[in-house]
């Protein structure tokens, strides 16, 4: 099969080796891709979808949204779940706080009409150099804010091919100029991330995905460091006006990347080696980390995308969008609900500074 037609040429292939220094957690198993699923659609006014990683260790069965009932109004955005990176499976209790304003027993913001404005704490203090201490600790929370970016959006337009292509390339660009610096801060000065926009079939380390196949919308692969966007699948979940859901979708996604370069991935991985029992847990503070990385980019890009003007649809958008019900079946709950996806993101972008992400010392409610 011939090259894929990419927006930015995919860099060669490499294995996953990077990891923190010396001292600090070792080894970990090397893992190799496969598909990533996500949930089904419905029928109706709203569909549920879901966007992906391709994950390590086998396929992952990922139920999505169950739409509400009809709302009313024009503006009304289509659902969608998602479910992205995962190493191990998922479970998740169900919550009830939507974007009430309130806060939790122990007095943690919940979303409420400006969003939630959390650092999360560690109450732990692990051993030092382990993989749980880097977790808590990681240099990345102490970078503070993304550059501002001059990031006017690029028009969909009928969400050809060809427009996502222009819309995906000017973000993607955006993406690697606001996170390149905190890279270089933390003395990961990195090589960017590469990009495949594809409408035909495409092979990668990951897995081998066709246009419409399953419930691929986009996902990033750590076997090549590129991120692939399915344009059919886009186009058909939301249509080129949602671009909010364009934004958020590539924003998650180059959050795993963020993941892979400093480190926390295989923290991560290196953790759940020894706490096996945690691994539902730590997906979902794995993929609302990368969320709430989504949001402090978000922030960086509000004035020239512009979003200052659409937050009531950014909030919107980012809590009834993306995740998971209640009524997902407990062993596939691996990614949060879509209240807590919308906490996370929005937390980002109000506190605007990398210190929000830390999902690891958050509380358990907010990682439901």
């Amino acid at each position: 099969m011939g090259a894929p037609p990419g927006v930015l040429p995919p860099p060669q292939a490499a294995p996953w080796q990077q990891g923190p220094g010396p001292g600090q957690f070792q080894g970990g198993p090397q893992f190799h891709g496969a598909p990533y699923q996500v949930g089904p659609y419905q029928q109706g006014p709203y569909q549920q979808r879901q966007w992906n990683q391709p994950y390590y260790g086998g396929h992952g069965q990922f139920n999505g949204f169950q739409p509400p009932k009809r709302r009313g109004g024009a503006a009304r955005l289509v659902l969608f779940g998602f479910a992205m990176l995962v190493i191990l499976g998922g479970a998740l209790a169900a919550i009830s706080v939507i974007l009430t304003g309130g806060h939790t027993a122990d007095g943690t913001a919940q979303p409420g009409v400006t969003g939630p404005s959390v650092v999360p704490t560690a109450t732990t203090n692990p051993q030092q150099g382990s993989a749980e201490d880097y977790l808590l600790n990681a240099h990345i929370y102490r970078t503070g804010a993304l550059p501002e970016q001059n990031c006017k959006a690029a028009s969909l337009g009928t969400g050809s091919l060809a427009a996502q292509k222009v819309y995906y390339e000017k973000l993607f660009t955006c993406l690697n100029d606001a996170w390149r610096p905190i890279f270089k801060e933390i003395g990961q000065d990195r090589r960017d991330p590469g990009l495949v926009v594809f409408d035909k079939p495409v092979v990668t380390p990951c897995g081998n995905f066709a246009p419409l196949s399953g419930r691929v919308l986009a996902f990033y692969c750590y076997g090549n460091q590129v991120m692939y966007t399915d344009v059919q699948q886009m186009n058909k979940a939301f249509g080129p006006q949602q671009d909010l859901a364009y934004l958020m979708t590539i924003a998650h996604e180059y959050g795993h990347h963020v993941q892979g370069v400093t480190g926390l991935f295989y923290a991560r991985a290196a953790y759940l080696q020894e706490h096996p029992d945690k691994k539902l847990e730590y997906s979902r503070r794995n993929e609302l980390q990368a969320s709430c990385f989504a949001g402090v980019f978000s922030r960086a890009v509000a004035e020239s995308y512009p979003l200052t003007d659409r937050m009531d649809e950014f909030r919107e958008q980012s809590s009834n969008s993306f995740g998971e019900s209640p009524s997902t079946p407990e062993d596939e709950r691996t990614h949060g609900l879509a209240t807590n996806q919308g906490f996370w993101i929005q937390n980002g972008y109000n506190i605007s500074e990398n210190k929000a992400c830390n999902t690891y010392a958050a509380p358990a409610d907010l990682v439901q």
